[in-house]
């Protein structure tokens, strides 16, 4: 009967490469029984079991550290907490995958909407109240000011919700619609949030874009169709007898992600409109 298995041949019973088992030898963590004077590893064949709970607990995901400390305190017990412990990393990892399955859907959502969306038309819709995390005034745009404002804001707001998928947002105050230069009036940079996480931040740090009727368009190339836009605006708000009640709301809905020119930017601008007394 064969006492010794070759480096290769173990390393075909586990599904192995022999690059694997001459690391596992390294760190001590699953070693031959013996060097032969050729300098082969040997390996009994009771090892076969040893064998069989490192690629056990690797298949469960635990480290290579983590293996090594299980393997020199084995028990139910210890076995059972352990066991434990790796199955609540693994709840952790799946909610994690679920919370980036819903951004990639979001993302999605957002860029097939611009399959199809209409620089032309202009909507009067109902909007259901969101909330936002909102930054500090920036007054100019591309200024050192800015950049460190948006470095600071950004830098606040987590990254589940900063990458959400829905657009990011931009609030303008209502009196700036009657301005020659809308472009150039200071506005706050805005990130969705959802209810339930509206504790993690300070109060005065959130707004919410109240439930009402909204005039709303998209508009490409925002610095130098702005005015243009405006215009047909006020025009639409003249006609059916609508007036501004709040202010703007932009939604940047093409992003860097899908164009590398900035004026490609795609812009939804949302008007809280009411009917003129």
């Amino acid at each position: 009967m064969k006492k010794y298995l070759s480096i290769s041949e173990m390393g075909k019973y586990a599904g192995i490469s022999r690059r694997t088992l001459i690391y596992y030898d390294q760190i001590d963590l699953f070693k031959p029984i013996k060097i032969g004077e050729n300098g082969y590893r040997y390996y009994g064949i009771d090892q076969y079991f040893e064998l069989d709970v490192i690629l056990l607990l690797k298949n469960i995901g635990m480290p290579l550290e983590e293996i090594h400390t299980f393997l020199k305190n084995r028990n139910v017990d210890y076995a059972v907490q352990e066991f434990y412990r790796q199955r609540s990393k693994v709840d952790q990892q799946i909610t994690a995958l679920k919370d980036i399955r819903t951004s990639l859907d979001s993302y999605i959502n957002r860029y097939e909407t611009l399959k199809n969306f209409d620089l032309e038309s202009i909507t009067y819709s109902y909007r259901e109240a969101e909330s936002f995390v909102i930054s500090d005034t920036i007054d100019s745009v591309g200024g050192m000011d800015s950049v460190e404002i948006y470095g600071r804001f950004y830098s606040s707001v987590d990254s589940k919700d900063l990458f959400s998928g829905y657009p990011i947002g931009f609030l303008v105050d209502g009196a700036a619609f009657y301005e020659e230069n809308f472009h150039a009036a200071p506005y706050r940079a805005l990130v969705r949030i959802s209810d339930e996480r509206l504790p993690l931040y300070q109060a005065q740090k959130i707004v919410k874009r109240p439930a009402g009727y909204y005039v709303s368009g998209f508009m490409k190339d925002e610095i130098h169709n702005i005015n243009i836009f405006n215009n047909r605006f006020r025009n639409y708000l003249k006609e059916h007898n609508l007036v501004l009640d709040g202010d703007i709301w932009e939604l940047l809905w093409q992003d860097e992600a899908t164009s590398e020119h900035s004026e490609d930017q795609i812009f939804e601008v949302l008007i809280p409109v009411k009917e003129k007394d």
